[in-house]
């Protein structure tokens, strides 16, 4: 075991909670960087289409090498925290997120956007595993609402991503230059994570070999799946039905998906509190309800300004979704946070590669404007197996009395 997670064991026992101390801001300064790659990464795919003259099926093929680094990360992370710790795994993933955005930006070949774009998802969900994970320890009956706020944060900083892209390419300098305004910042991360502290995951929990999840732990990441595949959805293409069904010019559309992380920002940092005194399946349900809300907005206008504020409204209820769907899957792992959490990394991959890809193809042969009826369909589906699992449980404890 790292001699800094040995160090944080012992002192997130005494902690309080609720409180945020040093180990949780840089938490969410870690996540937060790859929030800003994540959600600059998305539009950039139509703009790195557009300067390598590709269609949007094989543009779509980065998500899919994006998606194939975070499976890659999920199968890994967990072996990787038992041999080196936490901190290592997590500060050695911040180097390397800033080789793959570096290539990504400097590349100007298919082949090395590509191997770029499997680096970034690599990385990036290493430290997306460590850092849901440690806030999930360090934090214990606090960690749903903090690991709202850290994802909140991380969405607050990566809806400057589209407005650094858009208003870079609007310049005349290039959407690149957009996309490594996140170096500066990465390279501070990477200072503060040397010193950072960890807290530890049990030892029996790091172990190698398989590691057994239980029947419900699966049906919470179905519906995780579900809502990634959503977000993945309308992070990649949403500028694009702006554009095409809208009338938006590409600049202005890109920078219009600062409006849905707007509202995702709102949603988790006010909408941590829900979950206080609420169950979390009620507030999933919810907010799952007020995206197909918006989404109608989206989708059926073609006027700018009201699809864009449908955008917004879509955040708004996007913006619990996937949080609550993580931390609903951890409650189910049986303590073995590490683990689920590299399982819901290869639910990430799998819904990076899967539905940008698929709505593309989708795209091509019916348009983009009903290939987006995915969505509304995904979000029945996280719906029905909700309810389902909800109903079960509420079984479950009248049969105990």
């Amino acid at each position: 075991m790292d001699g800094r997670d040995q160090f944080a064991a012992t002192t997130t026992s005494q902690l309080d909670h609720r409180s945020r101390d040093r180990t949780t801001w840089c938490l969410y300064l870690n996540l937060s960087i790859f929030g800003y790659v994540l959600y600059g990464f998305g539009p950039s795919i139509s703009l790195l289409a557009r300067d390598l003259s590709l269609s949007d099926t094989a543009v779509s093929l980065h998500a899919v090498a994006l998606a194939a680094g975070a499976v890659v990360a999920g199968l890994t992370a967990a072996t990787l925290v038992g041999r080196l710790g936490r901190s290592i795994v997590q500060t050695s993933s911040l180097v390397g997120l800033g080789f793959g955005v570096v290539g990504y930006c400097a590349g100007g070949t298919f082949p090395v956007t590509l191997a770029s774009a499997v680096l970034i998802g690599y990385t990036g969900n290493l430290i997306v595993n460590t850092t849901s994970a440690g806030l999930s320890v360090h934090h214990g009956r606090a960690a749903a609402a903090r690991i709202s706020e850290a994802n909140g944060v991380s969405a607050g900083v990566g809806m400057l991503a589209p407005v650094a892209l858009g208003s870079a390419a609007s310049l005349g300098w290039g959407w690149r230059a957009g996309l490594l305004l996140v170096m500066p910042m990465l390279i501070a991360a990477i200072v503060v994570s040397r010193r950072l502290r960890l807290p530890a995951a049990p030892s029996a929990l790091t172990t190698s070999g398989p590691q057994r999840l239980s029947g419900p732990f699966w049906i919470a990441w179905l519906i995780f799946l579900a809502c990634a595949l959503v977000e993945m959805c309308m992070v990649f293409w949403a500028s694009e039905q702006l554009r095409r069904h809208a009338g938006m010019e590409q600049s202005i559309a890109t920078m219009a998906i600062s409006l849905m992380l707007g509202g995702i920002v709102v949603g988790r940092i006010f909408g941590a509190t829900l979950v206080r005194d609420r169950k979390l399946e009620d507030v999933l349900m919810a907010s799952i309800g007020v995206h197909l809300a918006g989404f109608a907005l989206f989708w059926l206008s073609t006027t700018p300004v009201v699809s864009a504020s449908g955008l917004v409204v879509c955040g708004l209820g996007m913006a619990l979704q996937i949080p609550l769907a993580m931390t609903r899957a951890m409650n189910l792992s049986g303590g073995r946070s590490d683990v689920a959490m590299a399982r819901l990394g290869v639910g990430t991959g799998v819904a990076t590669a899967v539905g940008p890809f698929v709505l593309s193809v989708l795209g091509d042969v019916v348009g983009i404007h009903l290939a987006f009826l995915l969505v509304p369909i995904l979000l029945v589906w996280a719906i029905f197996l909700t309810a389902t699992r909800r109903s079960e449980s509420n079984l479950g404890a009248l049969a105990g009395n």
